[in-house]
């Protein structure tokens, strides 16, 4: 009977176990998601802005702090997601701080991820977020 109780015993922790490694497993995916959201609306924030102030101005490529900043929030919400993606948009924040500068040095555009290209990268992004739910 002792050896019984004993037995049932371990067998519960082993299953407190596997509850809380569970448990973990959902709250981390979940964050991943919630990290996912955050970053591709800090991205699509940047990505309208920006097409936004090159309509208003009519193309012209001035230092904007504004989309700096929302260059770098993107930046920073996207780190977690995909580093590849992340310094691209590194890259853009860098960019309107001195625009004239990137323009002026060849081949440095190349660095800039095109709008476009950001939008459907936030759409793919959306996709797998809405197969996941």
């Amino acid at each position: 009977m002792a050896l019984g109780l004993a037995n049932a015993s371990k067998g519960l922790g082993v299953i407190a176990q596997v509850v809380g490694l569970v448990e973990k497993a959902l709250t981390k995916r979940g964050t991943r998601i919630d990290k996912k959201i955050d970053a591709v609306k800090a991205m699509q924030k940047a990505v309208n802005n920006t097409r936004l102030y090159l309509v208003k101005s009519k193309n012209k490529y001035e230092p904007n702090a504004e989309l700096s900043n929302l260059w770098n929030d993107a930046f920073a919400a996207m780190v977690p997601i995909d580093k590849s993606l992340a310094r691209q948009l590194n890259n853009s924040s860098r960019f309107w701080s001195d625009p004239h500068r990137w323009l002026a040095e060849e081949g440095a555009m190349e660095l800039i991820p095109d709008l476009e290209e950001l939008d459907e990268k936030c759409d793919s992004i959306i996709v797998e977020l809405e197969n996941r739910k």
